[in-house]
This record gives structure tokens, C-alpha cells and sequence, in this order.
């Protein structure tokens, strides 16, 4: 790139120089032979010879500048080429093998974790039974999950909590010391899965 340019810059002076040099004798001739065969000794505006001269160095150095645009677009076009060959040269270059895998098939039982599957769910009870409720969680084997009741308007957990076997089998138990409706449900609290809730009456 910087001989290219100090070519181009090389190039414009050479030019200039040369135009002047060449000029200047045909001027001098043509005064000569002016003043030869004139009747008076008046030359030519001068101010016009002068204006053609600038004229013709300022096309120089237009096409000139064009030349050198040329050189400075071609440069970066050149070095992505070289760079594309020479990526495309090496053997641990980008290639078909490059493509990510496709993702791996969900494993089975994975639709199924989107629920917590209850089993017979208790309907009543008296305060202070023990109540064991029992369930599938298909996609959460060796899991803990924890019961929950409604309470004032948020869920609230049961202390203890219990954790599923390979399978995904589970018992959790519960106690309930008043008399009244309860809606209760299972929480896996990592993965936030519930299952469907359902209602306890603890009767007297």
C-alpha cells in the first residue's frame, strides 16, 4: 500500500515536471516566431497561455488522484482474497464439519414432567391424622417435592418434605389440626411442576 502511494505521488510529479518542461520551449518558440512574422511586437495574451496551462495540470492530477482511488479501493479487496484462500488452504479451516449437531431427542418421559400425577387423592380427615398422599412425577425421579396448602391468599409448605424414588413414585404426609376445607398440592420447588390441587376436609 505505502508503494503504491509514493508511486502514485512519484508519478504526479514526474508528470507536472514534464508538462512544464515540454511548455516551456514550444512557448518560447512560438514568441519567436510571433514576433517574426508580426508586424508588432505584441504577443498573445499571456493570461490565457497561463490558464490553458493550469488546465491541462489540473486533468494530470485528476487522473492521477483517480489512479491512485483505484489503487486503495483494490488493496482491501485483495487482502480479503488472500485471506479467503489461505483460510480455506488450512486444514483446520471452517468447514462442513463446523455445523453444530443437531439438538438430541428429549428423553423419554420429559412431556410427562409437566405435571405431578396424584393417585387417589384424600378427601377427608380428622385434626391431627397423619394423611399420606400419593403420586407419580414421571420426569422427576430422585427428586424432592414438598406438599402445600392454600392459606390467605398464597401457597404455604408443609415442613417436611419427601423425595421420589427412581421411578418417580412418592408419599408425602400431612397434618392439619382444624376443621375445614383445604386445597392442597404437590411442588417440586427447583423445577416449580405442581400437580392439579385438590380439596381436604377435616372433619371433627
Amino acid at each position: 500500500m505505502l508503494i503504491g502511494i509514493a508511486v502514485a505521488l512519484l508519478l504526479t510529479w514526474l508528470l507536472l515536471i514534464a508538462a512544464l518542461a515540454v511548455r516551456r520551449p514550444k512557448m518560447v518558440q512560438l514568441e519567436a516566431a510571433y514576433r517574426r512574422f508580426s508586424p508588432s511586437d505584441a504577443l498573445p495574451d499571456r493570461n490565457r497561455r497561463l490558464q490553458l496551462t493550469l488546465l491541462i495540470l489540473v486533468v494530470l492530477v485528476i487522473l492521477n488522484m483517480v489512479w491512485l482511488g483505484l489503487l486503495l479501493l483494490r488493496a482491501p479487496v485483495e487482502r480479503a482474497a488472500e485471506s479467503t484462500s489461505a483460510q480455506s488452504a488450512t486444514p483446520d479451516g471452517p468447514s462442513s464439519s463446523a455445523v453444530p449437531p443437531p439438538a438430541s431427542e428429549p428423553r423419554s418421559g420429559s412431556a410427562e414432567r409437566e405435571t405431578i400425577q396424584l393417585q387417589d387423592p384424600p378427601e377427608a380427615a380428622k385434626p391431627f391424622q397423619t394423611v399420606r398422599i400419593q403420586g407419580m412425577y414421571p420426569g422427576g425421579p430422585e427428586t424432592f417435592v414438598r406438599a402445600q396448602r392454600w392459606e390467605a391468599g398464597k401457597w404455604l409448605d408443609f415442613p417436611v418434605p419427601t423425595k421420589t424414588d427412581q421411578s418417580g413414585k412418592f408419599t408425602a404426609y400431612v397434618e392439619l389440626d382444624q376443621p375445614g376445607r383445604y386445597q392442597l398440592r404437590i411442588l417440586d420447588p427447583e423445577s416449580e411442576v405442581t400437580s392439579t390441587s385438590f380439596v381436604l376436609v377435616i372433619k371433627v
